[in-house]
Formats: C-alpha cells, sequence, structure tokens
C-alpha cells in the first residue's frame, strides 16, 4: 500500500546556485524578461500567445512581496496582496513609481 511505503520529507539546499540566469533580473528590465521568456520558454508558442503567457507569469506577482532575503528587494506589487487578481496590472498603470536605491544597502538593488 502507498501509504506505508512514503517516505515523508526532503534535502533542504541553502543555495539554489544552478538557477542563475533562469528568471529575469529586474535590473535589466524588460530585456531580461523578454530573453527569458518569449524567446526560451515560450519560444515555440505563436504570436500573440507568448505575450499573454508572459502577462500571466507577470500577474502572480500580485500574491506576493519581495524580500530581501530573497531576492534583494523588499515591498509588494499590489494593494491586495495574496488574492490572485489584476491588482498587479492596475498598480502598473497607475502607481507613482521611482527608483529606490541601494535598497538596503545593496548598491546592485535599485
Amino acid at each position: 500500500m502507498f501509504r506505508d511505503q512514503f517516505k515523508s520529507g526532503r534535502a533542504t539546499a541553502e543555495t539554489c546556485d544552478w538557477t542563475a540566469g533562469l528568471m529575469p533580473d529586474p535590473e535589466n528590465g524588460c530585456d531580461d524578461v523578454n530573453s527569458i521568456f518569449k524567446a526560451h520558454i515560450f519560444k515555440y508558442q505563436k504570436g500573440e500567445n507568448r505575450s499573454r503567457f508572459i502577462a500571466a507569469i507577470m500577474g502572480a506577482h500580485t500574491l506576493g512581496s519581495a524580500k530581501v532575503k530573497n531576492s534583494g528587494y523588499k515591498g509588494t506589487w499590489s494593494n491586495t496582496q495574496g488574492s490572485f487578481d489584476n491588482d498587479y496590472f492596475k498598480q502598473m498603470l497607475t502607481r507613482g513609481w521611482g527608483p529606490d536605491r541601494s535598497v538596503e544597502g545593496n548598491d546592485k538593488r535599485n
């Protein structure tokens, strides 16, 4: 029976160096988003579908927030954090944005 043979738990990786370059770097903006998602991950999708898939992935930002320990950034992208809705996109169009220089003293995160 599955239940009797199931082994729980996993080894936790303290670092994920092998993931370098697999996600867009916010410092590189749209160029990195296009390079990684449009040119690679969704390379074989036709026309408009690529843009729709990229928009869907970007929309996931409405669910969480950036934490310095994870990404070097801090803050939220949405007023409805934790709700999967279109507030992220509304905020991109309506919120006043400006650079936060040297987040937590890191001059590589602006």
